[in-house]
């Protein structure tokens, strides 16, 4: 039977149902495919991403595109969503009340495939470097570590290492909610600030989802000074990390004789002019990392080295150039307004802001607080720029453009030795851009265009 692109009948969809043809998607029919599991694909796009490689792999599959009908997955047993997809769809809805179908995503599968330990990590802000620097930690401690979930190459993929001794999974609250027997070695939840409020509802139910990750852990790593986290409820054992004075087996800063240092209880264990990564944000996300791998046995020494020298992300507070004494910085993974805010605090001060796109929700105010203290200049644009002009009236000069290369230029020319360009949009780039990588890309080339 060839590739089947046809309209279909809901009595013949089949048990096993994969919702969303994405990279995901794929994982998930390839994984199927390995235990001789037959599955039927739908995607509501006319053209998904991973068709023509979906062809290429699965010759004799069936795959529905268009609209889903009412009643389409009544029949299966079993429903497996790509994180894009919002499970409280009717449709979706609809199978799970039929007797004997659950829907569940590419994580679970993964936690129902593997007894190698596991790291879980989530959080508003932050989720990609700490998993990238506890993978390099590990690494470093000759642990054959890799990464993958919401950052890399999809986790049911990681699978395929027979190598592996440990697993570092990112996970979103997208994928949190279709998950429910993860056991992980350790999880934690970095930090909670509102986001995908458009799919979530409030701030409340985003925070609940992610406590789900501490479910069923061997040991919960905690924020203390979270908010939220700090009063989410953990399993197993417990280390916490802030960036206040530690407590014997927490992970802190002390500060003494105007020097920080990283510390476990009263050992001091770095200075924190020695980190790569610099500013509130680095500090926590190194404290954070040093928590996980103090839960894991990872050896200190080797830890405290890769914090030494660990290159951080593209598009996360990366320099892309300085001329002239000022200083561009891309910060496009900056998506909603708590890793804005963040990232001005670890800039602290002389800032030309360049925000805008599309809001996913959260606190103006406290938005508008921060660019006060910490900037001098804000240049908006996107889709929301005028809400964010009305909000942030009166805390800066306000400038509205066009486009990036506008945005790049009112910049350059104001900015004075000593500034610092940020690109931190506070905002999901959908508006202008595929995603928040091409995005960055099209603020460098601006930046190096107009330096060069």
């Amino acid at each position: 039977m060839g590739l089947a692109l046809q309209k279909y009948d809901v009595d013949n969809v089949g048990e096993i149902v994969v919702i969303g043809l994405g990279e995901t998607g794929l994982s998930v029919a390839q994984h199927l495919s390995k235990q001789n599991i037959a599955f039927s694909m739908f995607d509501t796009r006319p053209s998904p991403p991973q068709l023509s490689i979906f062809k290429q792999h699965f010759p004799g599959a069936t795959i529905h595109l268009g609209e889903f009908v009412p009643g389409a997955f009544t029949q299966a047993t079993q429903v497996i969503v790509s994180p894009g997809l919002d499970i409280n769809q009717d449709v979706i809805r609809e199978a799970v009340a039929a007797d004997g179908c659950e829907c569940i995503g590419d994580i679970e599968l993964f936690s129902r495939s593997t007894t190698k330990p596991i790291v879980a990590i989530t959080g508003s802000n932050g989720k990609s470097t700490v998993t990238s620097l506890l993978t390099e930690m590990a690494k470093l401690a000759n642990v054959s570590a890799y990464a993958g979930g919401n950052l890399g190459p999809p986790a049911l993929d990681l699978l395929n290492h027979d190598d592996a001794e440990l697993f570092v999974l990112e996970l979103s609250s997208f994928q949190l909610e279709s998950t429910q027997s993860l056991q992980a070695d350790v999880s934690v939840v970095l930090n909670i600030s509102p986001d995908h409020l458009d799919r979530h509802g409030d701030v409340d139910s985003y925070a609940q989802i992610k406590e789900h990750i501490y479910s069923n852990a061997k040991i919960s790593v905690i924020n203390r000074d979270d908010e939220y986290v700090s009063h989410m409820k953990t399993s197993g054992g417990v280390v916490s990390f802030g960036l206040g004075q530690p407590a014997e087996g927490e992970f802190g800063v002390i500060n003494e004789n105007k020097c920080s240092f990283l510390a476990l209880g009263e050992e001091r264990l770095l200075s924190v002019s020695e980190l790569a990564l610099q500013g509130e944000s680095g500090v926590l996300n190194s404290l954070a990392a040093l928590a996980i791998g103090y839960a894991l046995k990872l050896p200190m020494q080797k830890m405290l080295s890769k914090l030494k020298n660990f290159e951080s992300l593209p598009h996360r507070l990366a320099l892309v150039a300085e001329k002239n004494g000022v200083y561009w910085v891309n910060d496009s993974k900056g998506t909603n307004i708590g890793a804005t805010i963040s990232s001005l605090r670890s800039l602290n001060k002389n800032i030309i802001l360049i925000a805008g796109g599309v809001l996913k929700g959260g606190n103006l105010t406290l938005l508008k607080e921060t660019v006060a203290k910490h900037a001098k200049h804000v240049i908006l644009l996107g889709q929301d720029a005028n809400i964010l002009q009305h909000e942030l009236e009166g805390a800066v000069p306000l400038d509205l453009v066009k486009s990036m290369s506008e945005a790049v230029e009112l910049a350059h020319k104001n900015a004075i030795a000593g500034d610092q360009v940020l690109l931190s949009p506070a905002c999901a780039s959908f508006d202008m851009y595929k995603n928040y990588i091409e995005r960055g890309h099209d603020y460098e080339n601006c930046v190096q265009g107009l330096l060069l």
